[in-house]
């Protein structure tokens, strides 16, 4: 006789599509302003749970408004969903403020999940117009973050 590893009645996966554990994960999202989450399973299967479908009425899940007047303004997007971090917590200061110049590639904020923290790089380089997102906001992936005026 073999040693293995004792399996719980019914998968992850089984355990996650039980509607009454779907109805829970939905009300989560929604009390924290989700729009959606994507999970792997250990079998490589990819599942998303999307919550809401645009019924936030307190602006929650809204993409910002960045239709400012920066016509030529390039955004620099969220890598992650998590929440927004002007300054990496191990630093004391920004590592870049309105206004000053940012090179392609160059990290202007962070998105921390956790203790995940990811870099948002300025995707072209120019001039740090604007950020849009709050410190502290929740973001989503791909939520824009920063504009950023291109270098003439």
């Amino acid at each position: 006789m073999t040693k293995g590893r004792k399996r719980k009645s019914g998968s992850i996966t089984e355990q996650i599509f039980d509607p009454a554990t779907l109805e829970k994960i939905v009300g989560w999202l929604e009390e924290a302003g989700v729009d959606s989450i994507e999970i792997e399973t250990e079998g490589g299967r990819l599942m998303r749970i999307v919550a809401g479908m645009g019924t936030a009425s307190d602006g929650a899940g809204e993409t910002p408004d960045v239709s400012v007047s920066q016509d030529d303004a390039r955004p620099a997007r969220a890598p992650i969903a998590g929440h927004f971090l002007p300054v990496h917590p191990a630093r004391e200061a920004a590592e870049a403020t309105i206004g000053s110049a940012v090179l392609a590639e160059e990290i202007i904020g962070f998105v921390g999940l956790g203790p995940l923290i990811m870099p948002i790089h300025a995707e072209d380089a120019g001039t740090l117009n604007d950020c849009v997102a709050e410190p502290g906001s929740l973001v989503g992936y791909g939520d824009t973050v920063f504009l950023i005026e291109p270098a003439q």
